[in-house]
C-alpha cells in the first residue's frame, strides 16, 4: 500500500508540472523508468484535461494565471513560431516552461492546435525522460 502511495504523489506532482515530478519520484526512491513513466502520465493527463474541457475552462485558466503575463510571452514565443514552427514550439516550451504554460501559449497563438497537441504530448514525454534520466547519475554522486 505504501508503494502505491508513492506512485499516486508522483503521478499529482507530474500532473501539475513535470519539473516537480521528477524531483519528487527521486526523492521518494522510484526508479527512474517508473519516475519518468509515472511524471508523463501525470502530465499527458492533465494537459489532455485542459485541452478538452472546453472553452469556459480555458477562459477560467486566462483569467486566473492573468493575461497580461500571457500576453507578453505570447509576442516573444510568436517570434519562435515564426522561426521554428509548430513542432518547435510544442517540443522546445514544453520542456523549459512547462506543459500547462505550453499548451496555453499555443492555444492563444494557433488556430489550429490539434498538430500542437501532438508535439506537445511528444515533447512531454522526450522531455520527461530525458530530464529523468540525466538528473539520476547526479543524484547517485551525491549520495
Amino acid at each position: 500500500m505504501e508503494e502505491i502511495g508513492k506512485y499516486i504523489a508522483v503521478y499529482l506532482a507530474g500532473a501539475t508540472g513535470i519539473w516537480k515530478g521528477i524531483p519528487a519520484g527521486i526523492a521518494l526512491g522510484l526508479k527512474p523508468l517508473m519516475t519518468a513513466s509515472v511524471v508523463s502520465l501525470g502530465a499527458i493527463s492533465s494537459a489532455l484535461l485542459v485541452y478538452f474541457s472546453g472553452e469556459p475552462f480555458r477562459k477560467w485558466l486566462m483569467n486566473k494565471y492573468g493575461s497580461k503575463s500571457l500576453e507578453q510571452k505570447k509576442a516573444k514565443f510568436a517570434k519562435w513560431l515564426d522561426k521554428y514552427g509548430v513542432p518547435g514550439l510544442g517540443l522546445m516550451v514544453t520542456g523549459l516552461l512547462g506543459p500547462f504554460i505550453a499548451l496555453m501559449i499555443g492555444m492563444a497563438l494557433l488556430d489550429n492546435t490539434r498538430k500542437f497537441l501532438l508535439y506537445l504530448l511528444i515533447g512531454i514525454l522526450l522531455w520527461t525522460f530525458g530530464i529523468t534520466y540525466l538528473s539520476e547519475p547526479v543524484v547517485m554522486l551525491l549520495r
